[in-house]
């Protein structure tokens, strides 16, 4: 497993103009040092190809590979012609996603609109039209060669259970739909985590309040990387940082605290080979 950055971990730096892609990049690789990025699609300026090709271009001057672009969809929408808008923002991010050499594009199911209210045969209704959605993306996807990656959410989300998840993936029945694995947003933690990774191709390592120490408490993280250490993930593992403290004290604490853990895990599984 490799560590990465999320640029949401910084996204109240980019809102309020404090902070462009091109100086969190070299947060990233300058101070940080992780190996690869994932990049928020509205903390670009443009998705003008010139633009595009430069945020590419200093990216492998700084020796960061972009792991994935996020971009923030709803599949649940009531009318169909939201639904549409929806389709034709995915397509356009995977678009960027290719011309950035992104190999992933991070999705979402979706939130069904009025679902406490709905009758068993109206949700019914919603997830087979969120499926429809997904199925369309991933022709997209295969168009342009990349994968998506939807995430898990709760908050009234269509995927708030490795259940969930697995029944999207089961339905969907494509190569190019994945899951993007947040560590902080299954209703049932490690269960569904655990049930999960095997369809993981990139995961977010949800921290909310990083103490003195690094440490956080929203996922166990000992027995997350340890987990994913013996399941041989090879994928990132990208920070995602969403707490008060300011994300310029906060996440280096919590990505030191992870490295720790990864470098304790190798070291474990290291003497464990040893004869």
């Amino acid at each position: 497993m490799q560590l990465g950055m999320c640029s949401w971990s910084y996204h109240r730096d980019f809102e309020s103009g404090k902070m462009d892609i091109f100086e969190w990049m070299t947060i990233c690789a300058r101070d940080l040092k992780v190996h690869g990025i994932e990049i928020t699609d509205t903390h670009m300026q443009s998705t003008d190809e010139d633009y595009v090709k430069t945020v590419k271009r200093v990216a492998v001057d700084m020796n960061l590979t972009i792991a994935a672009l996020t971009v923030s969809n709803d599949f649940g929408k009531e009318l169909e012609e939201d639904r549409t808008k929806e389709l034709e923002k995915i397509e356009r991010a995977i678009e960027t996603a290719a011309e950035l050499g992104a190999p992933i594009l991070r999705i979402f199911a979706g939130w069904p609109e009025g679902f406490k209210e709905k009758s068993a045969r109206e949700r019914a209704d919603q997830w087979n039209e969120m499926l429809r959605c997904m199925s369309i993306a991933g022709l997209l996807a295969d168009r342009y060669g990349v994968v998506l990656a939807v995430e898990n959410h709760n908050h009234g989300g269509f995927l708030q259970t490795g259940d969930d998840v697995m029944r999207l993936l089961a339905d969907a029945d494509s190569e190019w739909l994945r899951l993007n694995l947040d560590t902080g947003n299954y209703v049932d933690g490690f269960e569904s985590i655990e049930k999960t990774l095997v369809y993981a191709v990139h995961i977010h390592a949800k921290m909310m309040d990083i103490n003195e120490q690094g440490l956080d408490f929203t996922t166990d993280y000992p027995q997350l990387i340890k987990l994913l250490h013996e399941s041989n993930y090879r994928g990132f593992v990208s920070i995602e940082y969403e707490g008060e403290e300011e994300s310029l004290t906060a996440v280096p604490r919590g990505l030191e605290y992870l490295r720790r853990l990864v470098r304790e895990a190798q070291e474990t599984g290291d003497a464990h080979k040893a004869p």
